[in-house]
């Protein structure tokens, strides 16, 4: 196919910029030069209930779809999920940046898992009674979200949409890591997606984690006043490191629990909020499972969501867990304070961000962080470093933490693959 989508997907191939298509190729741009890219450009909604704001982060070229290279049939297309065609198109660019063609693919052991939550999008086709051979179960159940891309790859491994809300992208992960070690296939095709297309959506948002209404997440900022809404289509490629021709990084451990599910007067008002001996209670089981002193973990993605009492819960447990007997410091960031919340989306946004910190060799700093938090020890004493800026971090270690809605906690331990960015004086390209 000659589409422009493919020939652009061949060009961000080439030069690395893979699964991360929140913005397209503006990506380094918005990292690189601390641009807010979420604006009140493209509003979805004519009308914006006032305790939300008009801010969302937005893809683009929702409607372009080429249904005929990826195997549905036209009136199908019509009907399919906007996330669906989407999660075709981010598993064309991840398998193409690991080196492989989707042919190559074909009749494997591969398994596709797809984090996903609520669908603001369904309604394309599901709520459409126009189509006499029900398009729209198909075109908008949420397995067919997973389905959909092992039919068109024709490949035989396991095939699942997983929910754990806003943890279903790194559960969707921990499910892929665990089949792979135990054979039960040879690479998997992990994902996660959420579109804000909805302003009743974010009303709802709003009532369990309050919503920027100045579209800025200030996350572990003294003045942390919510998050802001954003969409996000991301995959990637797992494969066996013996097989794979290029290495971002390994994982070493992946895990998630149940926590709990506590009552609205239990704490302040935030459906992300864990006591901090939960949290670390959780992440010390984790490393124990992992056979790996926490102490050695030089980064962590933390979940950030930008309510003043979650924030501040979670620092205080990572200060537990990570800083006891540590000599350097432990940087924290989170790429909600860059793009946004990206819900069922956010685990997998928050792994791209450290995967790319080790492509470029700096990882990105935290937008709208200007007033550090008085009332953690940690970062008063420097035991605790938020990246305010891009920061070029010494050691391979990183960890992403994650929270959900509805009590779980995950986790995920990166082993990166760095590679030396200079050579005899020259940038190696």
């Amino acid at each position: 196919s000659n589409s422009p989508f493919l020939y652009l997907a061949r060009i961000k191939a080439r030069l690395g910029l893979y699964n991360y298509d929140f913005f397209h190729t503006k990506q380094f741009y918005f990292f690189n030069l601390k641009v807010n890219p979420v604006t009140l450009e493209n509003n979805r909604w004519l009308y914006t209930p006032r305790e939300i704001g008009p801010y969302s982060g937005k893809t683009p070229g929702l409607q372009y779809f080429d249904a005929q290279f990826f195997k549905v049939h036209e009136r199908l297309g019509e009907k399919m999920d906007v996330m669906s065609r989407k999660l075709l198109e981010q598993s064309y660019q991840a398998i193409y940046d690991a080196g492989l063609s989707p042919q190559s693919l074909n009749g494997k052991n591969v398994a596709v898992y797809i984090g996903i939550s609520v669908s603001e999008t369904e309604i394309t086709g599901f709520f459409d009674n126009s189509s006499k051979r029900g398009f729209g179960i198909m075109g908008c159940s949420k397995t067919m979200f997973a389905n959909r891309i092992s039919y068109w790859l024709n490949v035989r491994g396991p095939s699942i949409a997983v929910d754990l809300a806003c943890c279903s992208s790194m559960s969707a992960l921990q499910l892929a890591y665990l089949a792979m070690k135990s054979g039960e296939c040879e690479a998997a095709i992990v994902g996660g997606c959420h579109l804000c297309t909805l302003p009743e959506s974010s009303v709802h948002y709003n009532r369990i984690n309050s919503i920027a209404t100045d579209g800025k997440t200030r996350s572990f900022d003294q003045e942390a006043n919510g998050c802001v809404l954003s969409d996000a289509i991301n995959v990637i490629f797992l494969q066996k490191a013996s097989d794979a021709l290029r290495v971002y990084a390994d994982v070493v451990h992946a895990k998630n629990e149940y926590i709990s599910f506590k009552q609205e007067n239990e704490f302040p008002k935030s459906g992300s909020y864990r006591k901090p001996h939960e949290i670390a209670s959780f992440l010390k089981e984790f490393y124990k499972e992992a056979e790996f002193a926490p102490q050695d973990v030089d980064y962590v993605e933390a979940f950030g969501i930008g309510n003043p009492e979650s924030d501040k819960s979670e620092l205080e447990a990572l200060t537990d867990v990570f800083c006891d007997k540590k000599t350097n410091p432990l940087y924290v960031g989170s790429v909600m304070s860059n793009i946004g919340f990206t819900a069922a989306a956010s685990g997998i946004t928050s792994i791209i961000k450290v995967l790319l910190g080790y492509q470029n060799g700096l990882f990105a700093g935290n937008l709208h962080y200007n007033k550090p938090r008085h009332d953690i020890n940690a970062i008063k004493d420097g035991r605790i470093c938020i990246l305010d800026d891009h920061c070029h971090i010494n050691g391979n270690y990183a960890a992403i933490n994650a929270f959900s809605v509805t009590g779980v906690n995950a986790h995920v331990l990166l082993k990166g693959n760095r590679k030396p960015k200079y050579q005899e004086g020259k940038i190696l390209q």
